[in-house]
Order: structure tokens, then sequence, then C-alpha cells
């Protein structure tokens, strides 16, 4: 079965308990994928080929694969680079600093987040710029910062 439109998140369904559940684990870096072939908990397998552009993985995201059965995306904890500025001004020069780094990037919440990487956090380290690294999932996929522009 190839499922082509994310139908609902599992933080919009009031009884989940009403569905039989089958869930897939994917990476952040899968969330980013509009086709993927996945194999879910159960041992059944599934074609994702989202066709709307709008549309993209999130953790917790639910296709409908019949009025009673679920497939629902869980998304891998991974270690992950968290930075939280305390000021305007710092999240302004961490951000111009990370975007030299051309690091896809996660701002939600006043926090920066990005996978770890050891020239990240070298440069993070000379800058005495505070950041914290921790396990975590992320609700949604990093992304390049689009600065495309015209002169």
């Amino acid at each position: 079965m190839i499922l082509t439109t994310i139908d609902s998140n599992i933080d919009e369904i009031d009884d989940i308990t009403k569905y039989h559940v089958e869930t897939v684990v994917l990476s952040s870096d899968d969330l980013n994928k509009r086709i993927l072939r996945v194999t879910t908990d159960h041992s059944n397998d599934y074609g994702i080929r989202l066709t709307s552009e709008s549309e993209a993985l999130r953790n917790g995201s639910i296709f409908f694969i019949d009025d009673h059965n679920v497939l629902v995306i869980a998304v891998r904890s991974e270690e992950m680079i968290i930075i939280k500025p305390s000021t305007m001004d710092e999240m302004g020069e961490i951000a111009h600093l990370l975007g030299n780094t051309h690091k896809p990037v996660v701002v939600e919440d006043g926090k920066i987040v990005l996978e770890v990487d050891p020239t990240v956090v070298d440069l993070l380290i000379k800058k005495n710029i505070s950041y914290e690294i921790k396990k975590i999932k992320l609700r949604k996929a990093l992304k390049h910062v689009d600065l495309s522009h015209e002169h």
C-alpha cells in the first residue's frame, strides 16, 4: 500500500486507543524525504509518497490505513547540540555564526538545535557560547535555511 497524504497528528486524535496502531521509527533525516519504504513494528511494509509539497513528515504524523488501522510516524532519539540564546542579540550572533557553517538547524521554543558536529562544538567553545549535547527526539526535520536572494 502506498500512502500519499498525512491525515493527522497523534496530538490531534482524542482517543488513539480506538485504533489499531502500527508504528514506524524514522531518523530525523528521513523526515525530509518525500518517498520512503517503511516496515512497521508489526512487520508490515508500506510506501510513503507525499504528493503535496506543503506536507512534511513530523514526529506523530498519522496515516489512516482504513477505518480502524493507523500508521504513526515516530522519530528516533538522536544526540543534538542545543543552544539557548539568552538575548535577541545573542540569537542573531549565533544564527550568523551557524549560518556560515551551512548546517541544517531547527529553531523552536527559543532554542537552536543541530546535529552534533565536532567542528561546530569547537567553534562554540572558541566563541564562548553555552550549549548542551542531549539525546532528543526532533518534532520536525532539520532544515537548511533558505538564503536565496537576488542582486
